[in-house]
């Protein structure tokens, strides 16, 4: 790409000029300094903790030919193009598009917002559209490519590039999780979507977005970006949801109320059957994703195929043999005699609702593993504690991604919800805790370990240590069963 198209690469962008440097053809562009390449664009994004523009000078050094700045700099060659784009991250998208000639353009798009079920619901959909490309918490999966996923979703420049190689792999598909944050900075600014899902709204991350109503707004920013304002999916049982769907209309899913509705007619400890109706006609099915929350998930991802064009029949004849997800009410089974079930509930409501599920399951104890993470909205503390308490039989207080906070300090906010002052403990080192968990369960007792789900780390300090949930529990278990306990 010469330089002399520039006005192509920033078309629909407010620049100056810092720098004319040489012209020549790009070769590509990137925000990460150690990526550059000989003839590459580098976008010297600002960040809350790295700046990038400290790193244009090694940017130079290993091949950069052209800048983007969002301030005023020193230019260091005058053979380099420096080029200045005011709020650059929120550009950065459109920007990258327009180098690779806009490749999202060739996918069908849907988006998945809320406060919990996400990753269920992209999971369930990739089972419904099976081409496709999926982008969230646990890994970013292009076809039958897997990349560890740093953010629910990515940086506009990789999510675009993502886009390129799916396109070149023949995929239909982009069905990705659409976090606030990523609203709020303008990640997703490049895409317009053919369906979005709305599951639910409660308070998480008003460390970031201070109020409710700001969380909101952040979330509804995702269906002002439907192609058709009519392709949205929203779970009306919740009041947000249901502020939505008034709004804009599409499909509304509940069990009591809207035009996708369903009903759990039996559950046990590995099954759930369900009625689903849509359309006045009512249908059987079976899944192993178990509780109210999950079949409300189902219902999203069926109304998701709906919206984009697939037959309830054939979104249903899919959905046979639907199993779980990496993280989500995820069972660790050696044999025990006793139940353990690891979750990725980290808020209020995810605590709620897998408690509720596990208590219509329950034939002993249920034993809630939990803790908070560091660092992060300290409000939602003692509603944990609270919700743990009412829904278990005991609770282990344990650590959750402690961060720079004192692993005490936090337990003792956490404390202050428990009404009871009896039936739990707190047990700081968290391998300690599933460790303490494990040991007290009787036959047929359920363990929930909750938090983390499919993370394999634990971050104390910030230094970030492998520890993953499964393992731990599985070792334990296995301890145990040796001993012949």
């Amino acid at each position: 790409m010469k330089l002399k198209s520039i006005e192509k690469i920033l078309k629909n962008i407010e620049y100056k000029i810092l720098n004319s440097g040489k012209e020549m053809e790009y070769t590509g562009m990137e925000y990460d300094s150690r990526k550059i390449m000989s003839g590459n664009i580098f976008a010297a994004l600002d960040g809350n903790v790295v700046d990038g523009h400290d790193y244009i000078k090694k940017a130079i050094s290993l091949g950069a030919k052209c800048i983007l700045v969002s301030k005023d700099v020193e230019i260091l060659s005058k053979e380099i193009t420096y080029i200045l784009v005011e709020d650059l991250r929120l550009h950065l998208g459109i920007i990258t598009s327009n180098f690779y000639n806009w490749p999202q353009k060739n996918l069908k798009i849907i988006g998945v917002t809320g406060t919990n079920g996400k990753t269920t619901i992209t999971y369930i959909l990739d089972k419904i559209l099976k081409n496709t490309m999926r982008i969230g918490t646990v890994e970013y999966k292009i076809g039958d490519e897997i990349i560890p996923a740093p953010n629910t979703t990515p940086e506009s420049m990789d999510l675009v590039k993502m886009c390129k190689k799916a396109v070149e792999k023949n995929i239909e598909y982009l069905v990705m999780e659409v976090s606030s944050h990523a609203l709020e900075m303008g990640r997703v600014e490049m895409l317009d979507f053919d369906a979005g899902i709305f599951t639910n709204l409660t308070p998480e991350h008003m460390d970031y977005h201070k109020t409710i109503e700001n969380y909101y707004l952040a979330k509804r920013k995702l269906f002002t970006k439907l192609k058709d304002s009519k392709s949205g999916i929203y779970n009306v049982e919740d009041t947000h949801g249901k502020r939505l769907y008034d709004e804009f209309g599409g499909i509304g899913y509940g069990e009591k109320i809207g035009n996708l509705k369903g009903k759990i007619i039996s559950v046990d400890n590995i099954n759930q059957e369900m009625e689903i109706t849509y359309e006045g006609k009512s249908y059987r099915m079976n899944s192993g994703l178990l509780g109210r929350f999950n079949l409300m998930n189902i219902l999203g991802a069926i109304g998701g195929g709906i919206q984009l064009g697939l037959d309830i029949e054939t979104i249903l004849e899919r959905l046979k043999g639907l199993k779980g997800v990496p993280g989500r009410f995820e069972t660790v089974d050696r044999g025990q005699n006793f139940m353990v079930v690891v979750d990725y509930a980290h808020t209020e409501d995810a605590l709620k609702n897998i408690l509720t599920a596990l208590n219509e399951i329950k034939k002993g104890r249920i034993i809630t593993v939990f803790g908070c993470g560091g660092d992060r909205d300290t409000t939602k503390r003692p509603k944990m504690a609270e919700t743990a308490e009412l829904l278990s039989d005991f609770v282990v207080l344990t650590s959750d991604n402690p961060r720079t906070e004192d692993p005490e300090s936090i337990l003792n906010d956490v404390e202050k919800g428990f009404k009871r002052n009896k039936d739990y403990i707190r047990v700081a080192k968290r391998e300690r805790a599933i460790a303490y968990a494990i040991s007290m369960a009787d036959k047929d007792d359920i363990i929930l370990i909750a938090g983390k789900g499919h993370e394999d780390y634990q971050i104390i300090g910030r230094e970030k240590i492998h520890f993953d949930d499964r393992e731990i529990a599985g070792k334990y278990i296995e301890e145990r069963l040796r001993k012949g306990e």
